[in-house]
């Protein structure tokens, strides 16, 4: 490569790169950023890798009481009846991402509760990543479309064909998955 085109190169990485930590510009689409006016909210209880217990603080769709939170556009292997192939490190993942007590940052998309009535919700961990795209990139979870709810399900899509091409998590770990 000519040497005037290697700086050029690095400048347009660095520009484009903004905020990633791990993996590169081309293997990861960009991070789900929170989104501003997001409601705040604390864990207070871990289900397992896709549900788990909050209480909202302030403004939001979650209310200031405990109310039971499914994660929206993903779906980790059960842990409870016949438990399936990675649950219990998904559910492990989960708690580690959301340490009770933890503040998150969540967000609704356009239908706010599931057939179970649990809130559907995007969330961002106390460090401020979307934990559904942490569960996909780590293969912990897959992408489930629950309609109408489409908000950011292309980027979850990308995340999840990286970690399965990787054979990551659940992707090499079980059977016909």
């Amino acid at each position: 490569m000519p040497r005037l085109l290697l700086p050029l190169l690095c400048a347009a990485v660095l520009l484009t790169g903004c905020g990633r930590t791990t993996g590169t510009a081309a293997e990861a689409p960009e991070q789900l950023p929170v989104p501003v006016g997001a409601q705040r909210a604390v864990v207070v209880r871990h289900t397992d890798g896709d549900t788990f217990w909050l209480r909202g603080v302030g403004v939001g769709p979650v209310p200031a009481r405990r109310t039971k939170v499914r994660l929206l556009e993903v779906d980790t292997p059960e842990v409870f009846g016949t438990p399936g192939c990675f649950g219990r490190e998904a559910s492990l993942r989960t708690a580690a991402l959301l340490p009770i007590g933890a503040q998150v940052r969540v967000e609704a998309d356009q239908e706010p509760r599931d057939r179970y009535g649990r809130l559907l919700l995007y969330v961002w961990t106390p460090a401020g990543a979307s934990l559904e795209e942490e569960l996909l990139r780590e293969g912990y979870a897959r992408v489930l479309y629950v309609r109408p709810n489409h908000r950011h399900l292309d980027v979850l899509r990308e995340v999840q064909a990286q970690a399965r091409r990787a054979g990551r998590g659940l992707w090499s770990a079980c059977p016909r998955t």
